[in-house]
């Protein structure tokens, strides 16, 4: 295994760590906003499709004779877990989730430009495939996301007693 090969399986590791950080993050977020169908729609599909890329990077993995990184995995499932049990949860999170899958699905975007570059230097237009993939929905998922920034709030706002905030101007 060249140098560079051992970059990619690295690269892989730390982006199929990241996918499980962000499966644990989104079904935390889909929990608290069950009843919202405009925020479960946009963060089931991010759902739906880390889950889709977490598994594409396990085969990567395997077609270069490695597995995930159980100490990175641990790692950053132990971090979504803490961040649940001490984030403020339930309705009141909606605009906190919201941001947070915003961040991360750029954050996979990010992950996956690398990650395509780096492949297609080491001579895998599997992996450069995927990671394309993992870019594009990306970018799609991302859209879908902020268009809800409204709403997220007004589910947060509600969650700690605030009605419909009233427009300027409107009497007291």
């Amino acid at each position: 295994m060249t140098g560079l090969d051992r970059q990619l399986v690295t690269a892989l590791k730390d982006v199929h760590a990241q996918e499980q950080h962000v499966q644990a993050v989104l079904s935390e977020a889909l929990t608290s906003v069950a009843d919202e169908p405009e925020l479960c729609r946009p963060l089931g599909h991010f759902a739906e499709r880390a889950h889709f890329y977490n598994r594409a990077i396990e085969e990567r993995l395997h077609a270069h004779g490695a597995s995930p990184s159980i100490v990175k995995d641990a790692g950053t499932l132990f971090a979504s877990v803490a961040e649940a049990a001490f984030g403020p949860g339930h309705r009141s999170g909606a605009a906190k989730y919201l941001r947070d899958a915003y961040s991360a699905v750029h954050l996979q975007i990010a992950a996956g430009e690398l990650l395509r570059r780096l492949a297609e230097r080491a001579g895998d237009p599997d992996t450069a495939r995927v990671a394309a993939g993992m870019c594009a929905d990306g970018h799609e998922i991302a859209e879908q996301l902020s268009g809800n920034w409204d709403l997220a709030l007004e589910v947060a706002l509600r969650g700690h007693g605030f009605g419909r905030p009233r427009r300027h101007g409107s009497d007291p």
